[in-house]
């Protein structure tokens, strides 16, 4: 290979890096959790909620017909309003339903006269609300998500919680496979020779460029695979414009319905109906199609236009999804509504999905994708102290480094402290706070954004990750201690009664908190041992 072209890769790989680090460490951090959304959704909840074991014990459920209609009449939802059930299984033991209601002031009445005209009629303010329920006694805990910290790490993860932030992502996962590519041409020659080579003894931009490189050449199937799917998801939009265009000719309803993406709208007819079992329905269905029902959305409940839209998962097969529309009147399935099985576009969509996510397999492949996120990360700020450190001995471009410390190596070690001490948050907030997920999500960006500057004055490298680990597993530790002494005997007791994920979760926040604190401690022992060599040699030379 000419040296020219070896020379112009790694300056793209150098460069293009550089600029996307940040919200590409982000983007991997927040998606090495999401992998366990649900375990950390039932981590943080249960606690707080009681479900009634002994009715579970039984096997009684709540009539969900009933559970529908009382909430319409007590919340006034809108004739027509979608109404969403998502069943309760072995990740999340509650019963979730999500429905929008009408925001009616009282002045809003007087000046639109809304007392004698039907308020479907009106444009009138909506909210939604988000009930957690006892799915074995019929009991609701809050209508509010006190407990969103998972899923805003999930929104961080595919749109940065930035306006048109999903097609950030997928221009910066873009970018992430220009760096793998250039990745490979960088270090095409050496790769078989250099594999596993790690000069641990060596100087901090050896050990650096030994981390960046075998964690780059190991994991490289996984990062070339995460490449393509996210630009794909991301920028699905790219592939439904020219096919709109061309094939479609401007029909934009036309190419999202063939792809895989109806979405039902019912009128209110003002005709009432009589609506099935729903669970029975969903228990039926089933059953006879080998899948595993997990939401069901209602729409225009109790009227003559009443549809059932059931989702779920295959049993059988690469994680296939499953979707049925039903409409009730008609006591059938509209083939306008339903696409044919052998979707070959939404099938390829569903398997990205699913390699994207791995939840095509087990806990064990989670872990596995877990690991390799967070050794991504690793390599992220490794090839971040190398660009540094190497800058910083020749004294160039002061500030450039200055940015660079602060608006990468800064912010990519404040997204890990901002992260321990929100879940820190999560777990020891009270659940009755007002505005209690907001909260947190303030916290996050807070500590986020004094840790990026502080990147900015900070010129030892080695003692500002340092600490900031340490203070990350501190708070992990805190996490920990915090929820077994405060709820240690209801999480034994729950533990006990089959929801052992808790333990699980608590355990591996342990682990995590330890391992923190050890490369913390084993960073800023190797900055002390380093000084007094310094010192060592000052001593010798004046000596």
């Amino acid at each position: 290979m000419k040296s020219e072209t070896l020379k112009n890769a790694l300056n793209a790989h150098g460069w293009v890096g550089l600029i996307i680090s940040l919200p590409l460490f982000i983007v991997f951090w927040a998606g090495a959790i999401t992998f366990f959304q649900p375990e950390l959704e039932q981590w943080a909840t249960l606690p707080y909620y009681n479900i009634d074991t002994e009715a579970k014990t039984r096997g009684d459920f709540i009539d969900y017909n009933n559970l529908v209609e009382e909430q319409i009449k007590i919340h006034g939802v809108l004739p027509g309003e979608r109404i969403s059930l998502l069943f309760p299984n072995e990740k999340s033991p509650f019963l979730k339903m999500y429905f929008p209601v009408p925001v009616v002031s009282e002045k809003q009445f007087e000046k639109e006269n809304i007392v004698e005209q039907p308020i479907e009629a009106k444009k009138v303010k909506k909210k939604y609300l988000g009930l957690l329920i006892d799915p074995y006694s019929g009991e609701v805990f809050t209508e509010h998500s006190p407990f969103e910290f998972a899923h805003f790490l999930y929104e961080l993860h595919y749109n940065l919680q930035l306006p048109q932030g999903l097609y950030i992502v997928g221009i910066i996962t873009l970018f992430f496979f220009v760096i793998t590519i250039t990745g490979v041409v960088v270090q095409l020659k050496k790769i078989v020779k250099n594999f596993f080579l790690y000069r641990k003894d060596q100087t901090t931009r050896s050990q650096m460029t030994d981390m960046h490189n075998v964690i780059g050449v190991i994991s490289l199937p996984y990062a070339i695979m995460y490449a393509l799917s996210g630009v794909i998801l991301n920028l699905l939009i790219l592939v439904q414009i020219p096919s709109v265009l061309v094939l479609y000719k401007g029909d934009l309803n036309g190419v999202t319905q063939d792809a895989g993406f109806y979405t039902h709208k019912s009128e209110a007819s003002d005709e009432s109906i009589k609506m099935p079992d729903l669970k029975a329905f969903a228990d039926s269905l089933s059953q006879k199609h080998q899948a595993d029902i997990t939401q069901l959305n209602i729409y225009a409940y109790g009227d003559k236009n009443a549809v059932l839209q059931f989702r779920g998962f295959y049993n059988n097969g690469f994680h296939k999804s499953f979707s049925r529309f039903y409409q009730v009147s008609t006591n059938s399935y509209p083939e306008s509504m339903n696409l044919p099985e052998d979707n070959v576009f939404a099938e390829g969509l569903q398997m990205l999905y699913s390699m994207h996510f791995a939840n095509y397999a087990g806990t064990d492949m989670r872990l596995i994708y877990f690991v390799l996120a967070i050794a991504f990360c690793s390599m992220i700020i490794a090839g971040n102290v190398l660009w540094v450190v190497k800058r910083q001995k020749k004294n160039e471009y002061p500030k450039t480094l200055a940015f660079t410390r602060g608006a990468t190596l800064g912010g990519c070690i404040g997204v890990i402290t901002a992260t321990s001490i929100c879940f820190f948050l999560e777990r020891s907030l009270p659940e009755a706070l007002n505005e209690r997920e907001h909260v947190i999500e303030y916290a996050f960006g807070i500590i986020l954004l004094l840790s990026t500057i502080a990147g900015f004055f900070v010129n030892k490298l080695r003692p500002f990750i340092g600490y900031n680990l340490i203070a990350s597993g501190a708070f992990l530790c805190a996490t920990v201690v915090f929820e077994w002494s405060v709820f240690g005997q209801k999480m034994a007791l729950m533990i006990g009664n089959g929801y052992w994920m808790v333990g699980c979760v608590s355990a591996g926040m342990a682990l995590i908190a330890v391992l923190l604190l050890w490369i913390g401690f084993k960073t800023l022992k190797y900055v002390k041992s380093e000084e007094l060599t310094i010192i060592d040699k000052t001593d010798k030379a004046l000596a």
